[in-house]
């Protein structure tokens, strides 16, 4: 029986959320395709690539209606905890309005980015990112500020709404009555507040309460909404950040066409320990990769940093890369660096579903890949958004260490 039900607008979100209810002990499945949707689990996801498109609906509604249809009593969009979307790219506000524009949305639509794991916090609706020591607002943020395509220009998630054409945005204190919950008349979407762990929980039992009347509810956020979900559905605690997931496994690729200076300090760390980097825009990138791994040697493709940053058509080589490395036997475990990127690489690689494993880092599970392809199935794929994880991320990738192994569904 489908307890909740996701659609995410990029393939990195998509392995989040579904870690996120996976950790509570609930069953659950990620596909590429509502043509694979089925009703086996506690959670299905659909991952799509609604955020780097002009038209989000078009790419994202059928999926809502997809999974509406398995009768859950949540239906969220998943999007990134830093709110990553424009008028012109990805918008959020496209997608609320068209919930209720085609009668989805039966009141005003919960929206919370908060995912104080991963240090994003919002509060009086103004939505914040931890850097470093320091927390500061998401428009004063450089990665999320100066993003090429969908700069933060605002904190203010009900003025980010508004711009997006998602109708009148209402604000929700954390720790509120269900009373207050409720109270939203006229609202076509209103922005959750959240500090804690505790908050998102409270949160969550508000919703699911809501959802039994409403069924589904409609609901829009980051992982730290599937966690509040995932809390009020389970008696189970979480399962915490630490421990050993794979194990060591052969050389590791690394595809990336990130932008973040994240990244960027991830890749300096790899090749300081030894690791092949290669320019994705260099001549024969994909001759020059195999040739690496064949040596046994940790290889990063990337288009990250150097002189053939962000080349045109970057995701679709990268893909290339990776499923020509897979398809020769070379690989047996990927980490895909980037949002857009990776939605282009599990393409590739010709998946119709991924499970988690484990997580490297919050925000950065491990999934196994199933495919038609033998030569892909069971590929071990890390897609990893530009800001998650530490400096030594692809090291742990190599390495198999982060948290606790998921449940294994049945």
């Amino acid at each position: 029986m489908t307890l909740v039900a996701f659609v995410a607008d990029d393939f990195t979100g998509a392995t989040d959320a579904l870690w996120q209810f996976r950790r509570f002990g609930l069953s659950g499945s990620l596909v590429t395709d509502v043509a694979y949707l089925h009703d086996r689990d506690d959670v299905i996801g659909v991952a799509t690539t609604a955020r780097a498109s002009a038209d989000p609906v078009a790419s994202a509604l059928p999926a809502l209606r997809a999974v509406a249809a398995l009768g859950p009593l949540a239906v969220q969009y998943k999007v990134c905890s830093t709110f990553d979307s424009s008028p012109a790219s990805g918008s959020i506000g496209a997608v609320v309005a068209a919930l209720h524009r085609e009668g989805l949305a039966r009141s005003a639509v919960p929206v919370l980015a908060a995912q104080p794991e991963f240090g994003r916090y919002t509060w009086f609706a103004n939505h914040f990112v931890r850097a470093g020591d320091e927390v500061v607002r998401l428009d004063r943020h450089p990665p999320a500020r100066d993003h090429p395509v969908t700069p933060a220009t605002e904190a203010d998630l009900r003025v980010r709404l508004g711009e997006q054409g998602a109708g009148r945005t209402g604000w929700l204190p954390a720790g509120a009555s269900r009373e207050a919950y409720r109270a939203r008349g006229g609202d076509a979407a209103f922005v959750a507040d959240a500090m804690t762990e505790e908050h998102l929980r409270a949160l969550g039992a508000l919703m699911i309460a809501d959802a039994r009347d409403l069924s589904p509810l409609y609901c829009v956020g980051s992982g730290g909404l599937s966690y509040a979900l995932a809390s009020a559905l389970a008696a189970n605690r979480p399962l915490p950040v630490g421990s050993v997931v794979l194990g060591a496994a052969g050389p590791v690729l690394v595809v990336s066409g990130s932008r973040s200076p994240v990244t960027a300090r991830q890749i300096d760390a790899a090749e300081r320990a030894g690791w092949a980097v290669l320019d994705a825009g260099g001549p024969d990138a994909i001759a020059h990769a195999e040739a690496s791994l064949r040596e046994g040697r940790h290889t990063i493709v990337q288009s990250t940093r150097g002189p053939s940053r962000d080349p045109a058509g970057v995701g679709e080589l990268l893909g290339r890369v990776a499923a020509a490395a897979v398809r020769a036997g070379l690989v047996r475990r990927l980490v895909v660096a980037g949002g857009d990127t990776s939605g282009q690489v599990v393409a590739a690689l010709g998946a119709r579903a991924l499970d988690v494993a484990g997580t490297l880092a919050v925000g950065g599970p491990v999934c196994v890949l199933a495919a038609d392809d033998p030569a892909c199935d069971g590929l071990e794929v890390a897609l990893k958004g530009g800001q998650v994880g530490g400096e030594d991320f692809f090291l742990r990738a190599a390495l198999g260490t982060g948290s606790a192994r998921a449940p294994v569904n049945g």
